[in-house]
């Protein structure tokens, strides 16, 4: 990390002094820095970087950016030494990821000099930067922080000194839900890291963890939990038997994946499903308003020839008996129990009758029905078009016609499906509401602004939408629904946020939540 900085810096045409006092690792440097340069077509920027074996070497220096491991009491010895070598002019900054910016501070005689400028590997491509202010930062510091990191080319955003930033704390329910899904049996690991990339993830949460190291994706959240106390953020014990074993991803050759010459052993996704031919034999009712509503009985239409769109529950007594399948979007966010019941009486046995799972517990509704077995459980997070994949529950009691049908009806829809178990959120809903949640926390605490967190979320991790941006796109109250349930089921550490109903724009606001909204929008929260 320290020689990617170096390089980076050295590129936008700043000398560097690079110290590094270990002499192996100073040599390894040294061609880590050689290699990188070639590969940028930038062997010029290697004449402004000076290698040194101690801080005493440096001389004069405007920016000191430390780099070394995260262990507090080091950190602080780096800091003294470089506060006693160099002028009083001079700004500092760490790099840590996960240590408090003011923990390390206080061992300063000048404690405002220093701020975080938390870099992401490798340095010299990854865009971001957060700049992390403490509270006895002095303004000017900062101000001067974001202005180098700009002088990068990169994005500077503006953190509070808090457990994980932005990044690493709204990540955590990537890794953290991931893993309580795959110990609660939703799907093996490879399955739901494809629902994972398949709603726009570069990569599934599993893969990831395996790239990152267990072990520092562990230390991590073992680092965040200490320090924040949150029961949602805890660790899972999963993960730590993997690292106890030593199965530590792909350094190691194996942690949740086999690694061979580098390879991983995974499935690899495959295109989207060919389309099924017209249909004139069954007779489709799509129920429901609002943009899914319409899109999926615009789409449905262009396979089956007879395709009936009510908007409304007090429409039913139009639906044809001879109704042979029945896609129930609702409003997505309403248990849909007495409407789908009501439904069954009006259709043909036969019927398969398609259930927004992220609203209505499909295993409570299968006690009522009379007829489980032709009822499937479906996932749309947002927006149809962001999918390519869409979670179906395997439940016990349907039977593999209907899931047959599922398949070639998503597959009309240009989607592919994956079964999963029948748990509150399933896969992909638990993961992305949890993932917004923590980020209407962030804000909500100050962290940093909803503008400064997306922007963060999408160049630090590659998320295809800002968490807040994604939270108004499915809705605050959509995303309290899944996350309601979940608590239901798993404890109420896993609850909505206070502040998630900000997310939608038309949401009733009482006089004295009239401020915590005006502070959301000027947060950014609305464009």
């Amino acid at each position: 990390m320290g020689a990617g900085i170096a390089l980076a810096a050295a590129c936008s045409g700043f000398d560097v002094a690079l110290v590094e006092v270990d002499a192996v690792t100073r040599e390894r440097a040294g061609e880590r820095l050689s290699r990188d340069a070639q590969k940028l077509g930038r062997a010029d920027a290697l004449t402004r970087i000076q290698s040194c074996s101690a801080i005493s070497e440096v001389g004069a220096a405007e920016l000191a950016i430390e780099a070394v491991p995260e262990e507090m009491a080091l950190k602080q010895r780096v800091f003294l030494e470089l506060e006693r070598q160099l002028g009083a002019q001079a700004i500092l900054a760490t790099n840590t990821s996960s240590l408090s910016v003011r923990g390390i501070a206080e061992a300063l005689a000048e404690p405002s000099r220093l701020l975080g400028l938390h870099f992401f590997n490798p340095p010299t491509v990854m865009k971001l930067v957060e700049v992390i202010r403490t509270d006895c930062t002095d303004d000017a510091v900062v101000d001067i922080g974001r202005a180098f990191v700009q002088a990068l080319g990169k994005t500077a955003v503006l953190a509070l000194d808090t457990p994980g930033f932005i990044v690493n704390r709204v990540a955590r329910p990537y890794y953290l839900q991931a893993l309580r899904a795959f110990d609660r049996d939703v799907g093996e690991f490879a399955d739901l890291d494809a629902l994972a990339r398949g709603i726009g993830f570069r990569m599934g949460p599993f893969e990831l963890m395996d790239l990152i190291g267990l072990d520092v994706n562990l230390a991590t959240s073992e680092s965040i939990f200490e320090r924040t106390g949150a029961a949602r953020l805890e660790p899972v014990p999963r993960q730590r038997k993997l690292v106890s074993e030593g199965k530590l991803g792909r350094k190691t050759g194996q942690g949740f994946y086999t690694y061979e010459s580098g390879a991983q052993n995974a499935r690899p996704d495959s295109g989207p499903p060919p389309a099924p031919p017209s249909n004139a034999d069954e007779i489709v009712v799509v129920l429901g308003f609002g943009e899914l509503a319409d899109t999926v009985a615009e789409q449905l239409r262009g396979t089956y020839a007879h395709v009936q769109h009510l908007q409304n529950d007090e429409e039913l007594d139009q639906l044809d008996g001879a109704t042979t399948i029945v896609f129930d979007v609702g409003d997505g966010i309403s248990d849909r129990s007495t409407t789908i019941l009501e439904v069954e009486t009006r259709v043909s046995e036969d019927a398969v009758i398609f259930v927004d799972a992220y609203a209505t517990s499909v295993k409570a509704l299968a006690e009522q029905i009379e007829r489980p077995e032709r009822m499937l459980g479906y996932g749309i997070l947002g927006s149809l078009e962001r999918q390519t994949i869409v979670e179906i529950v395997d439940a016990e009691r349907t039977d593999d016609d209907a899931l047959a049908l599922s398949e070639e009806l998503f597959a009309t829809l240009g989607k592919k499906t994956m079964l999963v178990g029948e748990v509150p959120g399933l896969f992909l809903g638990r993961l992305v509401a949890a993932i917004v949640n923590e980020a209407v926390y962030a804000v909500q605490e100050d962290v940093a602004s909803a503008g400064d967190i997306d922007v963060a979320m999408r160049l630090g991790t590659n998320y295809p939408l800002g968490p807040v941006a994604w939270g108004r796109e499915i809705g605050g109250g959509r995303i309290a629904r899944i996350l309601s349930e979940l608590a239901h089921a798993e404890g109420s550490e896993f609850g909505p946020a206070r502040a998630l109903w900000v997310l939608d724009p038309d949401a009733d606001v009482t006089e004295n939540m009239a401020e915590e909204k005006l502070r959301f929008q000027q947060s950014a929260l609305y464009p």
